[in-house]
């Protein structure tokens, strides 16, 4: 399954809630056109539904600050 994703997270992070959640999943980043002149990111998601549901309740949690 792929999923894609359009955000302001940097790279940086995106990359270590992915080391956190333990998730087996393959994540590409390019750079999407800024919005209000943040610089957003494109985020694309390959794997097992199971694997993706599992990175994004982290990358949910700690964007949510819990």
């Amino acid at each position: 399954m792929r999923r894609k994703l359009i955000t302001a997270i940097p790279p940086e992070e995106i990359l270590k809630i992915k080391e956190i959640s333990k998730a087996r999943v393959d994540i590409k980043i390019r750079e999407a056109e800024a919005y209000f002149g943040m610089p957003r990111w494109e985020i694309i998601i390959d794997g097992s539904n199971e694997e993706i549901e599992k990175f994004m309740n982290v990358l949910m949690k700690s964007r949510a600050g819990g």
